[in-house]
């Protein structure tokens, strides 16, 4: 008996420590899928702040600083992310010639475009890091139905910098939503010196998509809505700069968009933000003296949709080349040789 009693309690034991380890495990095992879940949550929440279908926003927190009659030179109001100036024909207007009305009116307006703000950079996942000055005017070169988004560049020894950026809007297309969104995506994306058609492209994509705003409406074919100049090349290529007005001008918005809308539909919603996080990570655009070639811009798109798209763009008449990491430093070499003997003409 004695010997049985002790091989019952020497059982007993094993099982404590059997139902010990199995608590342990199911402790670890419970840990790592509480990890896993919580990962999951902060992904999800960060794809639905990221969201393309939608652009909601949220209350502004910036502290906001507003000088109904400020000294000349001197914005009218100033927050986190902005300077707000009235142009001088707009001051004598009805709605801004007494200071209670440039008051509220500029809290209301820094407050709106301080929540713009927010929502784009939770969208791209960057920002630029100056203040961007707005300028609001009753007519803007003589016109109220154009709004523009300049960014002045600085050189250093070790590449190109961004030194300022400005907004100018006439009241008629500030009022307009969706304006303000294009233009405030030139303020995100211009510190990447893109090519124009792609600049245009994603700032209509947001215009359009993001702020549900009409304009520009997207092709149904690519090939057949094709414009090639004399030497077989798509005019899209040849488009020059954002202020550049022709009888081109709206099949190149209508093209540009149709062209980045059809690629994020084919390779997800994240291609762009994955396209500027690697851009971000080399920083090789910061070298380029001149504008970004296509073939450069591809390089990184391709990346960032897991398959070389060369062939796309070369089938619809890109001029452009297929380019490895290591020809990328020879190929800005190339482009700074040529934009330096273009400046020197």
């Amino acid at each position: 008996m004695e010997n049985k009693t002790q091989f019952l309690q020497t059982g007993t034991g094993n099982i404590q420590i059997l139902t010990l380890l199995i608590f342990l495990l199911g402790f670890v095992f419970n840990g790592c899928a509480a990890l896993q879940e919580a990962q999951k949550q902060r992904q999800k929440r960060l794809d639905e702040r990221r969201k393309v279908d939608q652009l909601l926003l949220a209350a502004s927190d910036a502290n906001i600083v507003v000088d109904p009659t400020p000294i000349e030179g001197k914005p009218h109001g100033e927050s986190d992310h902005y300077t707000l100036t009235f142009a001088d024909d707009l001051l004598v207007k009805a709605d801004f010639d007494e200071e209670d009305e440039r008051k509220m009116f500029a809290n209301s307006a820094l407050s709106y475009m301080e929540s713009l703000y927010n929502a784009l950079h939770s969208i791209f996942g960057f920002k630029p890091k100056h203040k961007i000055h707005v300028t609001l005017y009753d007519l803007y070169q003589g016109t109220d139905r154009i709004a523009t988004t300049g960014t002045q560049y600085g050189f250093r020894n070790n590449g190109r910098f961004v030194a300022g950026i400005e907004m100018n809007f006439p009241m008629n297309m500030y009022d307009r939503h969706e304006v303000r969104v294009h233009e405030l995506t030139h303020a995100f994306t211009n510190i990447y010196y893109l090519p124009t058609w792609f600049s245009e492209g994603i700032a209509v994509l947001m215009q359009t998509e993001y702020a549900k705003g009409g304009g520009s409406p997207k092709y149904d074919n690519l090939k057949q809505s094709m414009k090639l100049d004399p030497n077989g090349i798509n005019e899209l290529e040849n488009w020059g700069s954002h202020r550049e007005s022709t009888s081109l001008t709206p099949w190149r918005y209508s093209y540009a968009y149709t062209v980045v809308s059809e690629l994020r539909e084919k390779y997800g919603k994240e291609l762009y933000i994955r396209l500027f996080e690697l851009m971000d990570a080399d920083q090789l655009h910061l070298r380029l003296y001149g504008k970004m070639p296509s073939s450069f811009l591809i390089y990184y798109m391709s990346q960032a949709a897991g398959k070389d798209l060369v062939p796309f763009f070369k089938e619809l008449q890109f001029k452009v080349q297929k380019l490895e990491k290591d020809d990328l430093v020879k190929y800005i070499q190339q482009i700074n040789a040529e934009s330096q003997k273009g400046h020197q003409h």
